[in-house]
């Protein structure tokens, strides 16, 4: 039973939880991630910029630009990971669109089978009586 209530409040939790995070996002208009990612790299920019004319030239200097480019392919990488999660997302969404087409052509051609007043062609009686040959082990 304690099991049973401890579920109970942790499914109640997580729910709470995703509610939460929805109605963010839509005051965010987007990825929470993007919008502090947005508001956060002009600050980065000027800071790194403020600490790079406060250095002379030399390995400090270059070792903060290094930091920086480092920073800036991290930050692109995200970048690039979002975009190949929205191709990934919209291919999925195709692919299940295009088995669903399938399935429902798939069933058409089974209903229009299963119709008993549908006229047999000649060649659905050869099919018939080929199939019944092979079965009976005559072909």
């Amino acid at each position: 039973m304690e099991n049973i209530e401890k579920f109970a409040e942790v499914k109640s939790m997580l729910t709470d939880i995703a509610a939460a995070k929805a109605e963010w996002q839509r005051a965010a208009g987007g990825s929470i991630g993007e919008v502090a990612a947005g508001w956060l790299a002009p600050y980065y920019l000027l800071t790194v910029r403020g600490q790079l004319t406060a250095l002379p030239e030399g390995p400090e200097r270059f070792k903060l630009l290094r930091l920086a480019v480092a920073d800036a392919v991290t930050l692109q990488r995200g970048g690039h990971a979002g975009d190949w999660l929205q191709l990934e997302t919209e291919r999925l969404e195709f692919n299940r669109q295009k088995h669903r087409d399938t399935l429902a052509a798939a069933q058409t051609a089974i209903q229009k089978l299963r119709d008993p007043q549908l006229p047999m062609s000649d060649a659905d009686r050869q099919a018939i009586v080929d199939k019944a040959d092979e079965i009976l082990g005559l072909k």
